[in-house]
């Protein structure tokens, strides 16, 4: 963990709609200032160093993750929000924002991250020569 200890990290992948959801609930819910968010980029050193960790503690690799106690890494969007709605006392089905976005954008959200990712598969999978 870093330096200031007593603050938790949140992991968040850049353009992933998991942790759009967690950082939308940890802002509308007033709990944001709780934690230091570290944003990296898919593939990047960083994304690859967490996908090892979670890895490592037998865990499959996912996006958000929080690093609430020094060298654990917990992940599960709707369970990090259960546990963070639990300790501050409030109630996820009450915050606007969180509901359009859960209820609206989200689902297209996911659709398009699962298509995105399908295609940059797909784009490695095929032999250049196939492609000119």
């Amino acid at each position: 963990m870093p330096d200031d200890a007593k603050q938790a990290i949140i992991y968040l992948k850049r353009s992933c709609p998991f942790c759009l959801k967690l950082r939308i609930f940890l802002t509308e819910a007033g709990l944001a200032e709780r934690f230091r968010f570290e944003v990296f980029d898919d593939g990047d050193a960083q994304h690859k160093e967490l996908r090892a960790r979670i890895e490592a503690a037998g865990q499959e690799p996912s996006f958000p993750a929080a690093e609430l106690t020094p060298g654990t890494l917990e992940t599960g969007t709707d369970d990090l929000i259960a546990r963070f709605a639990a300790e501050a006392g409030v109630d996820p089905e009450t915050m606007p924002l969180l509901r359009y976005y859960d209820e609206g954008v989200f689902p297209r959200h996911i659709a398009m991250f699962r298509e995105l990712r399908a295609l940059k598969q797909a784009r490695t999978e095929t032999p250049m020569e196939a492609i000119g």
